[in-house]
């Protein structure tokens, strides 16, 4: 894959104070990061963003207008990126061999409802402003060379919810329709859940704060479990040095809940009018399961996804895909949970507008080698996570990988076997407002990537803290 569209599948990082701030870490009393096997991951649909202050309150009219103002601060210190390389996967962008960086980013917020007595017009704008410093090469991927800084509106959107409206029939707020620039997710983010990536002169490129796509149209429904979309998508990718790389999508999304037992799913969309020339006339089919199929063992879930991507235009039928089970320990001291997880990628498959979605491991799969090698295209991954909370504000846990090349002959490596990989992670929930992560990851690189890295067989390090404020 091309260094661009590695780039574009990057994650939108941003999601995970975001959803520390809500369910990731909670403020429910749940300290456990949720699993993708959890019904209640992620509700799909528009994203709204969070806005804590109340800035305006017309009770007479139905006017209502709230602020916020959220802040991301990452600092990385690398030992022998690439398995010492001084490039890339792909050697094609510079990276150095022992890069440190940091980078700043905030995302200022304005939301607004007017509430008509039986439905409710609502709307929304959010800026993103990022900077990154200390390497001249940016980030661990060269994707933000020369210390850049910028800002932009990442989101700005108007909408409409029926409120009450049809709640005799469909239920309370069960039609949603809304437009401009948003952010959109369904399926966990496996496929589709940002829209645009912090690249070159934008900076902040792991902290990732913008997400929205740049034209939307968006018809969802709620009602007596079940979730339904209508889409249509734009984005609009700055590239550097050359024209920006638009796609454009249209498609729909289904899934049903049954109690709190299980949840099932499918999705269609094509993509169209793009600038990459593999997305220009695909077709995507993607289906999903999840839930607890034994009640005499409720700590136990189960769940998987499939996407299929055929292209007749450029010759592409690809597909990705995995299935994992998590178990929880619901009565043990320090709620232990393990999780495993098998995903295969197969030579072409593209990840599209994949989120990070909350949760080391969701869906960049390693924080060296997933973040900055391999980007879930020609592999098998096996992952294996366990974790504790040996307090309700603080989660701590360790994650194994063994990456393995679906088809090494079509990246000249010598062999299937790529690479394996430990991080050992803590999230604290400091207050209500701060939170703060710390990672160590370590890589040891196999026959596959000494080869695809030129002989290069050094252990690569990495060590990252990361810290949310939202005001």
């Amino acid at each position: 894959m091309e260094f661009q569209q590695r780039v574009q599948a990057r994650r939108m990082a941003v999601s995970l104070p975001l959803v520390m701030a809500g369910t990731f870490m909670g403020y429910t009393g749940l300290a456990h990061a949720q699993a993708v096997t959890d019904l209640d991951y992620i509700d799909p649909g528009i994203q709204e963003p969070t806005a804590r202050h109340e800035l305006y309150n017309d009770r007479d009219n139905g006017i209502r207008l709230s602020g916020g103002l959220s802040l991301y601060g990452y600092g990385a210190t690398t030992r022998n990126v690439n398995f010492g390389s001084s490039s890339g996967i792909d050697g094609d962008n510079p990276t150095g061999k022992h890069p440190s960086w940091w980078e700043l980013s905030a995302t200022p917020t304005l939301r607004g409802e007017i509430d008509t007595g039986k439905s409710v017009v609502f709307a929304g704008v959010v800026g993103v402003g990022s900077m990154t410093r200390g390497s001249a090469y940016g980030d661990a991927s060269g994707a933000t060379p020369d210390h850049p800084e910028g800002a932009r509106v990442d989101r700005a959107y108007i909408g409409w919810r029926s409120g009450t409206l049809l709640a005799d029939s469909l239920g309370e707020d069960a039609l949603t329709f809304s437009f401009g620039r948003q952010q959109f997710m369904f399926g966990e983010g496996f496929l589709v859940g940002d829209g645009y990536t912090d690249t070159g002169k934008y900076g902040g490129y792991w902290n990732g704060p913008s997400q929205g796509f740049k034209n939307t149209a968006i018809a969802s429904i709620d009602s007596h479990g079940w979730h339904g979309d209508l889409f249509h998508l734009e984005q609009d990718q700055y590239v550097q040095g050359g024209p920006d790389e638009e796609t454009s999508v249209n498609g729909v999304n289904a899934e049903y809940t049954f109690t709190d037992r299980a949840k099932v799913g499918g999705a269609w969309f094509r993509t169209y009018n793009s600038d990459i020339a593999g997305r220009d006339g695909m077709d995507v089919w993607n289906v999903r399961l999840k839930g607890k199929p034994l009640a005499s063992v409720p700590g136990l879930a189960l769940g998987g996804q499939y996407v299929s991507q055929k292209n007749r235009n450029a010759d592409i039928d690809d597909d990705g895909w995995y299935v994992q089970a998590t178990y929880t320990f619901q009565d043990a001291p320090w709620s232990p949970e393990i999780a495993y997880r098998h995903a295969r990628f197969s030579e072409n498959y593209d990840t599209l507008f994949y989120e990070f979605a909350g949760g080391w491991g969701n869906w960049f799969m390693g924080e060296i080698t997933g973040e900055y090698m391999l980007f879930n295209t020609n592999m098998k991954i096996d992952m294996l996570r366990a974790s504790v909370s040996p307090r309700e504000d603080l989660e701590t846990g360790i994650i194994g990988y063994r990456f393995r090349l679906d088809d090494p002959q079509a990246v000249g490596a010598s062999d299937a076997d790529f690479a394996k990989e430990i991080n050992l992670y803590a999230d604290w929930n400091i207050s209500e407002q701060v939170t703060l992560s710390g990672v160590y990851a370590v890589a040891f690189p196999e026959d596959g990537a000494r080869s695809r890295f030129g002989g290069n067989d050094n252990t690569s390090q990495l060590f990252e803290l990361f810290a949310t404020y939202t005001f």
